[in-house]
């Protein structure tokens, strides 16, 4: 296990086959787009941004793109250049579970929960939310959604509830 000092650097990432990039739904998720000397360093770039959760790397041009962003709310797509490749963030329960609600101690430097200041405890970051296990990112509009807090609020979306008191959709 790594030192809390080195968790913000502890992701597992998978990566596409060349010829792909990452196609968002939404021009709000795009993060960064600047150049890097490699894919590496451009998921390195991803590990260090609590919001990145997708990049892609273009090695013809260096083109390095982060996206709050995953495969609900995106896809890969193939491109023309075989110079492209897709990066991922690997999310699991155990990354969540240990930490969430802990004093503030329990996720200092870690990329997967900040500490609010509200309740000095392990939260979820901005733009994703708790869903009993894990901080999944927060839905836009038209998703389903089973909580009041699943949806973007910054976009003014809301979990509406329908006539059986039942969570349904996100809306505005």
């Amino acid at each position: 296990m790594s030192s809390p000092a080195h968790a913000i650097y502890s992701s597992t990432l998978g990566l596409s086959l060349q010829g792909h990039e990452f196609q968002p739904h939404y021009g709000v998720q795009l993060i960064f787009n600047e150049t890097a000397e490699s894919v590496l360093l451009c998921a390195a770039i991803c590990t260090q941004n609590p919001s990145c959760r997708i990049f892609d790397y273009d090695s013809s041009s260096h083109r390095c793109r982060l996206f709050e962003a995953d495969l609900t709310n995106g896809a890969i797509i193939a491109v023309g250049s075989q110079m492209s490749i897709v990066g991922s963030v690997i999310l699991s329960a155990s990354l969540y579970v240990s930490m969430y609600n802990q004093s503030c101690s329990a996720c200092q430097e870690n990329r997967y929960q900040t500490c609010s200041s509200t309740t000095n405890a392990c939260q979820c970051p901005g733009n994703s939310y708790w869903n009993g296990s894990m901080c999944p990112l927060t839905l836009f509009q038209n998703a389903a959604c089973r909580q009041i807090d699943a949806c973007r609020s910054d976009l003014n979306l809301s979990c509406i509830i329908n006539s059986y008191g039942e969570f349904t959709q996100c809306s505005i």
